[in-house]
């Protein structure tokens, strides 16, 4: 049985009434109306815009200092000096937690582990970045070396989260050795925004992974790879290949 209410609303829509029709004009006139703004008071409207966003700030760094950094420093098997902090990061289960200097965490930041093994590990090593909404599921062991990009909303996993087989899954026993390996991030790697970064990957030295990729494979160094699964489109400078001269016979 439909509300008056209900009711209204419908007619509303329908305007099948003189008196619903202007009800209706009326309301799509509060929907688009604007109100004229004289050029004398956009300065003092733009200095407000400006402070809507700036007046937060050292409340939010307060926070951090006082509140957020300290209580992941405690979860933290070790910590270094001037890490950023917008927002305190979720860790859930037994992962042992060791990040270096100046890393940045630009927004939420979540990271799990499961029953599996007795000692998780996530390093993120010196002056990475990590952008908002990374989430990490680390059962044994990742590792992001120094100067790596992480763009927003990626996704990283040593584990694809149940057995392969069906009669693993139904049994539900301990996921076999093979089934969880890590990941390694080198240094100077770049992820894009939405990747997804699965088991056993290594993204090689300054390495590009395209936003939204699904990385199942190694990636080279100095190559960037795109796509679902991602594939290596090329080279960004030619690899370095060290050749050892001739021994000297001279001594």
């Amino acid at each position: 049985m439909q509300s008056i209410l209900e009711l209204s609303v419908l007619r509303l829509k329908r305007a099948d009434t003189p008196a619903f029709k202007t009800l209706k004009k009326a309301a799509q006139w509060m929907m688009t109306a604007n109100l004229p703004l004289p050029h004398i008071i956009r300065p003092c409207g733009r200095l407000l815009y400006d402070l809507r966003f700036l007046l937060p700030l050292p409340w939010r760094r307060l926070k951090s200092l006082l509140y957020v950094q300290p209580l992941f420093a405690s979860r933290c098997e070790s910590i270094g000096r001037r890490v950023q902090l917008v927002a305190l990061p979720v860790v859930t289960g037994h992962t042992l937690l060791y990040v270096g200097d100046d890393v940045r965490f630009s927004g939420s930041f979540a990271v799990s582990s499961g029953r599996f093994c007795d000692h998780p590990t996530l390093r993120i090593g010196n002056r990475s970045f990590l952008g908002h909404g990374v989430t990490i599921t680390c059962n044994h062991e990742v590792v992001i070396e120094e100067d790596v990009l992480i763009a927003g909303d990626c996704k990283i996993s040593d584990y694809d989260g149940h057995a392969a087989s069906l009669e693993s899954r139904l049994k539900g026993p301990l996921p076999s050795a093979d089934e969880i390996r890590p990941v390694r991030i080198c240094r100077g790697a770049w992820i894009g925004a939405g990747s997804f970064i699965l088991k056993g990957v290594i993204v090689g030295e300054g390495a590009i992974v395209g936003a939204n990729s699904v990385v199942t494979h190694d990636v080279p160094p100095r190559a960037v790879a795109v796509g679902a699964p991602a594939r290596v489109v090329k080279q960004t400078e030619p690899l370095r290949v060290t050749v050892a001269g001739p021994k000297s016979l001279a001594g």
